[in-house]
Protein backbone atom coordinates (compact mmCIF):
# COMPACT_ATOMS: atom_id res chain seq x y z
CA UNK A 1 0.00 0.00 0.00
CA UNK A 2 2.74 2.47 0.91
CA UNK A 3 4.79 1.61 -2.18
CA UNK A 4 1.92 2.75 -4.38
CA UNK A 5 2.24 6.18 -2.84
CA UNK A 6 5.90 6.61 -3.75
CA UNK A 7 6.75 8.34 -7.01
CA UNK A 8 10.11 7.99 -8.73
CA UNK A 9 11.49 11.07 -10.43
CA UNK A 10 14.47 11.02 -12.79
CA UNK A 11 16.75 14.01 -12.45
CA UNK A 12 20.08 14.11 -14.30
CA UNK A 13 20.35 10.31 -14.35
CA UNK A 14 20.05 10.02 -10.57
CA UNK A 15 16.85 8.83 -8.98
CA UNK A 16 15.10 10.64 -6.17
CA UNK A 17 12.41 8.77 -4.34
CA UNK A 18 9.86 11.23 -3.07
CA UNK A 19 7.01 9.90 -0.95
CA UNK A 20 3.69 11.33 -1.83
CA UNK A 21 2.51 10.92 1.72
CA UNK A 22 2.13 14.28 3.32
CA UNK A 23 0.80 14.70 6.82
CA UNK A 24 -2.20 16.70 5.69
CA UNK A 25 -3.33 13.94 3.31
CA UNK A 26 -2.61 11.01 5.64
CA UNK A 27 -5.57 9.14 6.99
CA UNK A 28 -6.20 9.45 10.70
CA UNK A 29 -5.27 5.84 11.14
CA UNK A 30 -3.47 3.44 8.84
CA UNK A 31 -4.60 0.07 7.64
CA UNK A 32 -2.89 -1.62 10.55
CA UNK A 33 -4.42 -1.27 13.97
CA UNK A 34 -1.92 1.28 15.31
CA UNK A 35 -3.08 4.60 16.75
CA UNK A 36 -3.08 7.57 14.42
CA UNK A 37 -0.47 9.45 16.45
CA UNK A 38 1.91 6.51 16.19
CA UNK A 39 1.34 6.26 12.46
CA UNK A 40 1.92 9.98 11.93
CA UNK A 41 5.11 9.90 13.98
CA UNK A 42 6.35 6.75 12.33
CA UNK A 43 5.50 8.16 8.88
CA UNK A 44 7.43 11.36 9.62
CA UNK A 45 10.42 9.21 10.53
CA UNK A 46 9.81 7.10 7.44
CA UNK A 47 9.73 10.20 5.24
CA UNK A 48 12.98 11.47 6.78
CA UNK A 49 14.70 8.13 6.28
CA UNK A 50 13.50 7.89 2.66
CA UNK A 51 14.64 11.42 1.87
CA UNK A 52 18.04 10.89 3.49
CA UNK A 53 18.40 7.55 1.71
CA UNK A 54 17.41 9.11 -1.61
CA UNK A 55 20.03 11.79 -1.32
CA UNK A 56 22.67 9.06 -1.27
CA UNK A 57 23.44 7.23 -4.48
CA UNK A 58 23.22 3.46 -4.15
CA UNK A 59 26.53 1.67 -4.61
CA UNK A 60 27.42 -1.77 -5.81
CA UNK A 61 25.40 -4.01 -8.06
CA UNK A 62 22.06 -2.51 -6.96
CA UNK A 63 23.29 0.97 -7.83
CA UNK A 64 24.47 -0.12 -11.24
CA UNK A 65 21.22 -1.93 -11.95
CA UNK A 66 19.29 1.10 -10.74
CA UNK A 67 21.36 3.41 -12.97
CA UNK A 68 20.87 1.08 -15.94
CA UNK A 69 17.13 0.95 -15.30
CA UNK A 70 16.99 4.73 -15.11
CA UNK A 71 19.04 5.10 -18.27
CA UNK A 72 16.84 2.57 -20.04
CA UNK A 73 13.68 4.35 -18.93
CA UNK A 74 15.05 7.72 -20.07
CA UNK A 75 16.10 6.32 -23.42
CA UNK A 76 12.70 4.65 -23.87
CA UNK A 77 11.01 7.98 -23.18
CA UNK A 78 13.32 9.74 -25.63
CA UNK A 79 12.70 6.99 -28.18
CA UNK A 80 8.95 7.46 -27.81
CA UNK A 81 9.32 11.19 -28.31
CA UNK A 82 11.49 10.67 -31.40
CA UNK A 83 9.01 8.13 -32.79
CA UNK A 84 6.32 10.78 -32.40
CA UNK A 85 8.50 13.30 -34.24
CA UNK A 86 9.17 10.79 -37.01
CA UNK A 87 5.46 10.06 -37.38
CA UNK A 88 4.74 13.79 -37.57
CA UNK A 89 7.43 14.22 -40.23
CA UNK A 90 6.06 11.24 -42.19
CA UNK A 91 2.54 12.68 -42.07
CA UNK A 92 3.78 16.08 -43.20
CA UNK A 93 5.76 14.42 -45.98
CA UNK A 94 2.70 12.44 -47.09
CA UNK A 95 0.64 15.64 -47.12
CA UNK A 96 3.34 17.47 -49.07
CA UNK A 97 3.78 14.54 -51.45
CA UNK A 98 0.07 14.32 -52.14
CA UNK A 99 -0.01 18.09 -52.66
CA UNK A 100 2.95 17.96 -55.00
CA UNK A 101 1.49 14.93 -56.77
CA UNK A 102 -1.73 16.87 -57.29
CA UNK A 103 0.22 19.80 -58.71
CA UNK A 104 2.17 17.46 -60.98
CA UNK A 105 -1.08 15.89 -62.16
CA UNK A 106 -2.52 19.36 -62.85
CA UNK A 107 0.57 20.28 -64.86
CA UNK A 108 0.41 16.96 -66.71
CA UNK A 109 -3.25 17.55 -67.62
CA UNK A 110 -2.47 21.12 -68.70
CA UNK A 111 0.36 20.00 -70.99
CA UNK A 112 -1.71 17.11 -72.32
CA UNK A 113 -4.56 19.47 -73.21
CA UNK A 114 -2.09 21.98 -74.69
CA UNK A 115 -0.45 19.30 -76.87
CA UNK A 116 -3.86 18.06 -78.01
CA UNK A 117 -4.88 21.65 -78.88
CA UNK A 118 -1.63 22.15 -80.85
CA UNK A 119 -2.21 18.85 -82.70
CA UNK A 120 -5.70 19.97 -83.68
CA UNK A 121 -4.39 23.35 -84.85
CA UNK A 122 -1.67 21.57 -86.82
CA UNK A 123 -4.21 19.28 -88.51
CA UNK A 124 -6.37 22.28 -89.47
CA UNK A 125 -3.35 24.17 -90.82
CA UNK A 126 -2.22 21.02 -92.67
CA UNK A 127 -5.61 20.71 -94.38
CA UNK A 128 -5.58 24.41 -95.29
CA UNK A 129 -2.06 24.08 -96.67
CA UNK A 130 -3.00 20.99 -98.67
CA UNK A 131 -6.00 22.83 -100.13
CA UNK A 132 -3.78 25.83 -100.98
CA UNK A 133 -1.24 23.49 -102.61
CA UNK A 134 -3.97 21.93 -104.77
CA UNK A 135 -5.25 25.37 -105.79
CA UNK A 136 -1.74 26.59 -106.66
CA UNK A 137 -1.01 23.38 -108.58
CA UNK A 138 -4.17 23.92 -110.61
CA UNK A 139 -3.10 27.50 -111.35
CA UNK A 140 0.38 26.30 -112.41
CA UNK A 141 -1.21 23.72 -114.72
CA UNK A 142 -3.53 26.39 -116.15
CA UNK A 143 -0.61 28.81 -116.65
CA UNK A 144 1.41 26.09 -118.37
CA UNK A 145 -1.53 25.47 -120.68
CA UNK A 146 -1.80 29.21 -121.42
CA UNK A 147 1.97 29.39 -122.01
CA UNK A 148 1.77 26.49 -124.44
CA UNK A 149 -1.14 28.15 -126.22
CA UNK A 150 0.70 31.49 -126.39
CA UNK A 151 3.83 29.75 -127.62
CA UNK A 152 1.82 28.03 -130.36
CA UNK A 153 0.28 31.38 -131.28
CA UNK A 154 3.75 32.94 -131.48
CA UNK A 155 4.92 30.13 -133.75
CA UNK A 156 1.82 30.58 -135.92
CA UNK A 157 2.39 34.35 -136.08
CA UNK A 158 6.08 33.86 -136.96
CA UNK A 159 5.02 31.62 -139.84
CA UNK A 160 2.49 34.17 -140.90
CA UNK A 161 5.19 36.92 -140.78
CA UNK A 162 7.46 34.73 -142.85
CA UNK A 163 4.66 34.12 -145.32
CA UNK A 164 3.91 37.82 -145.53
CA UNK A 165 7.60 38.62 -145.97
CA UNK A 166 7.79 36.08 -148.81
CA UNK A 167 4.77 37.60 -150.49
CA UNK A 168 6.14 41.10 -150.13
CA UNK A 169 9.57 40.02 -151.24
CA UNK A 170 8.20 38.41 -154.43
CA UNK A 171 6.32 41.38 -155.54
Amino acid sequence: FWLKRVKTLAFERSVLVVPLLLLHILPLSCACCLPASFCAASMAGFNDSILSASSRKPTGMKGKVHDLATTLQTQNEELGIEKGHMQTIKNENMNNTSGMQGQLNDIKHYFKADIQRMNEEFRVQLKLQEAENVRLQQQVTQLKGEKTSIHQQIIALQRRVEEIEEEIGHE
